[in-house]
């Protein structure tokens, strides 16, 4: 048994959830034991950028590219070359991590695809752009054999998408953490903390407008780890200078290492994510890792990752409801059980566990055992 993973769209910055979500997975592989069966799909002159995040997989390389505003064209462009790859090195199931409107597919072997979420068939943007990616990821889509979704959730919004016939089964995220509840110390000024895309789908207003009802109340400052976008600058910034909040409110829109960003978790006092779009939400499950207590909107890909272990709110802009359940739980946070709440997650969540369950659909799609 023979596997290609398809890394060629991971580029030369591989520190997004989509680059991550690929590393963990080969990971889980290599927990297997199945390491020596992957061959990785890179682009040219990129594999020393994964050598250090997954070291000991061997690599072939492609060199991509597609025609002006025709993204989806790439797949058909490198489609004689992929199936070359696929032939001489004797491949068994072509797996793609993440399926969108420039991935490559192939009909020569089994494939098995990722979707993440939805979001991109369905973000508000220029008609001509989204009917582009719409017609090119579901294109791409319906040449996979089979396609992951990575929550029910998002399961049922690929199938409310239309457009896609291939069969969609789930097969959950798995999440890496280095971070020790024994390692917390507590800095100087306590904070609440939100890691999260700064855009508005992610609701960081509400958050910002619930820390301002009981800033008063707490020593806290409030700290969000993301981008210095559009919406932090014409959103989030107005209304921190309007209610006085410079000095409580913080941007961290710099690159963190693993290490900084276990630390920057394990510090904080509470973490919340009033996010109202997701696949499936790391960030809140990355911190019930570190121990802390966590605050979700209940949308239902939370709802479900977090297996209801969480506290959460509703509706998701009800800055007013947020700000109860943060008092709560910071001025009573043994209400929380971090450690039973850390242990269960981090047993369903393991990169091994979602290594196996690829192990087990690989195998039932190929007919062939590792």
């Amino acid at each position: 048994m023979k596997i290609l993973v398809d890394l060629t769209y991971v580029g030369p910055y591989p520190t997004t959830g989509l680059a991550n979500y690929a590393f963990n997975l080969l990971h889980g592989l290599d927990e297997c034991g199945v390491r020596d069966s992957v061959l990785l799909l890179t682009e040219e002159g990129q594999a020393e950028t994964f050598r250090e995040r997954i070291p000991g997989y061997r690599n072939v390389e492609i060199r991509t590219g597609f025609l002006p505003f025709l993204p989806f064209t790439r797949r058909w462009l490198h489609n004689s070359a992929l199936d070359d790859i696929i032939r001489s090195e004797g491949i068994d199931l072509f797996l793609s991590p993440y399926i969108y409107d420039r991935s490559l597919t192939t009909r020569r072997v089994p494939s098995l695809g990722v979707i993440h979420d939805t979001y991109e068939f369905t973000k508000p943007q220029n008609p001509l752009i989204r009917w582009r990616f719409n017609f090119g990821a579901k294109k791409a889509a319906n040449s996979f054999s089979r396609i992951e979704a990575i929550s029910n959730t998002t399961r049922e919004e690929i199938m409310a998408l239309g457009g896609i016939s291939t069969p969609v089964e789930v097969i959950y995220d798995s999440i890496v953490s280095g971070a020790d509840p024994r390692s917390r110390r507590r800095p100087e000024v306590p904070y609440i903390l939100d890691v999260n895309t700064m855009s508005v789908q992610k609701n960081a207003i509400t958050l910002l407008k619930a820390f301002n009802e009981i800033k008063d109340r707490i020593p806290h400052s409030l700290v969000f780890k993301g981008g210095d976008t559009p919406y932090w600058r014409e959103t989030m910034l107005p209304y921190i200078e309007e209610n006085g909040l410079a000095d409580r409110v913080h941007l961290i829109d710099r690159r963190l290492s693993a290490a900084e960003m276990d630390t920057l978790m394990l510090n904080a006092d509470l973490f919340v994510t009033p996010s109202e779009m997701e696949g499936f939400g790391m960030t809140p499950i990355e911190a019930a890792f570190a121990g802390v207590p966590v605050i979700c909107n209940a949308l239902p890909a939370l709802l479900e990752s977090t297996r209801g272990l969480m506290r959460y709110y509703s509706p998701s802009r009800d800055h007013e409801a947020l700000a109860r359940e943060m008092l709560q739980l910071l001025e009573h946070p043994e209400e929380v059980d971090t450690e039973g709440i850390a242990a269960e997650l981090k047993a369903e969540y393991s990169t091994r566990r979602q290594g196996e369950r690829f192990i087990e659909k690989i195998e039932e799609l190929t007919g062939k055992k590792f």
